[in-house]
């Protein structure tokens, strides 16, 4: 999703990070629920994601972000309501999802797969809840193309763990033979799906590292070139099989 289809890096993690605990405490200040000094607020919650983050690279079980707030809540001794908790949950994102764009070209290339007849599904790493990011799905007409939708938040495991791709798989009722990958990071993509037997193409961003030694099946710039690049591992795929 990020990056491929939607992208969220507009501004750096950093950057938003700032902003959505500068939002979260405005909220929390506004109900009168907190006292705390904001620089002091703010670092304790970098710090649980920091070593949330931490941890969650070593075993790649993934975090979410409900579970991390209450922990939160815990250490400052606050008691919230389950509507003030889902303000908090929706006041910490909202930074992120107002400055995320549609990819160009994402919409043309899903209809173009799934009127020939492709089964597409969407994989994505992210610690916040699914009701968000199928809320910008909607926002900007994707939701209807996909046949699965799958975040790490729900599967329990992130990219490149091979738990998250075989739950894809196994709903989708298809072999890891017979399915093409597209993602923007050589670790989480293309060496996760490319390890359960997936065929995999890089989508290039600017900046992202991609010295890791992991080969792509296929390589692209823009989404407008992937039918043609799909269509090439699909022929060199009956190739294959031709000699065998």
């Amino acid at each position: 999703m990020g990056s491929t289809l939607i992208e969220f890096e507009n501004s750096t993690w950093k950057v938003l990070g700032e902003r959505s605990a500068q939002r979260s405490y405005n909220f929390l200040k506004d109900k009168g629920l907190i006292k705390l000094d904001f620089n002091i607020y703010s670092a304790l919650l970098q710090n649980l994601f920091s070593s949330a983050f931490e941890l969650s690279e070593q075993t790649l079980e993934e975090f979410r972000f409900e579970d991390l707030a209450k922990d939160f809540f815990k250490k400052l001794n606050l008691s919230l309501q389950d509507g003030d908790y889902t303000g908090f949950l929706k006041a910490y994102y909202q930074p992120i999802t107002e400055q995320v764009t549609l990819i160009e070209g994402a919409i043309e290339v899903l209809s173009y797969f799934k009127e020939n007849g492709y089964k597409l599904g969407l994989i994505s790493n992210t610690i916040f809840p699914a009701k968000f990011h199928l809320q910008e799905l909607k926002r900007y007409g994707l939701y209807p193309y996909f046949d699965l939708i799958l975040f790490s938040s729900e599967a329990g495991y992130k990219k490149p763990h091979p738990v998250i791709f075989k739950q894809a798989l196994d709903n989708l009722k298809i072999e890891s033979g017979e399915s093409i990958f597209i993602g923007d990071k050589l670790i989480e993509d293309i060496g996760g799906a490319k390890n359960m037997g997936m065929k995999a193409i890089l989508k290039l961003k600017e900046g992202r590292d991609y010295s890791s030694p992991i080969t792509p099946d296929g390589t692209i710039m823009n989404l407008t070139e992937l039918p043609k690049m799909v269509n090439r591992i699909n022929h060199q795929s009956f190739e294959d099989k031709e000699k065998i």
